[in-house]
């Protein structure tokens, strides 16, 4: 059996960007009947080398102004995070990776810091669509006005970058 590529999204928690744009991407994946080619995972630069301190909570439910902010942006979007669980990316899953997607800047250079052998995998999601510009980490970020903003954008950007995305890849 051949084995799928894997689509791995990267932001700095791994607690609302990456995960969101994961499922955005596996969403993406089913409409177009790739699930047996391809598959998606997220991982946070956090608590690995480059940023050692380990998140806070490991799951979105726990930062209570940041979900009561995103929760109906996320469900307008039918995407649940409340079962995911914050994940540091290791150099095995890097490895395995047919594509390392960064959510910002800050997250691509440590992508690169992190695993310099896989530069030729490590892009920004805004390449997707021919731009250079971060994805703002919804942390911090108060409202719901901002928090779907930014969701939305995850969300346009993979949706007319997703060709791009499997050229990337193959």
């Amino acid at each position: 059996m051949k084995q799928k590529k894997l689509i791995v999204c990267v932001c700095r928690g791994n607690i609302a960007r990456s995960p969101f744009a994961q499922a955005i991407i596996t969403k993406e994946l089913y409409q177009r009947n790739l699930l047996d080619e391809y598959s998606s995972i997220s991982r946070g630069v956090q608590g690995t080398i480059v940023d050692p301190q380990p998140v806070k909570f490991s799951n979105i439910t726990f930062y209570d102004q940041l979900y009561q902010d995103s929760k109906s942006s996320l469900d307008k979007f039918e995407i649940n995070l409340s079962e995911h669980m914050s994940t540091p990316i290791d150099k095995n899953i890097a490895n395995q990776s047919s594509i390392l997607i960064a959510m910002d800047n800050k997250t691509k250079q440590a992508l690169l810091v992190l695993f310099p052998e896989q530069a030729k995998k490590v892009h920004l999601l805004s390449e997707l669509v021919n731009e250079d510009r971060d994805i703002i980490d919804p942390e911090g970020v108060s409202g719901i006005e901002k928090q779907e903003k930014i969701f939305s954008e995850i969300q346009n950007i993979i949706h007319q970058g997703f060709p791009k995305l499997l050229t990337l890849i193959d």
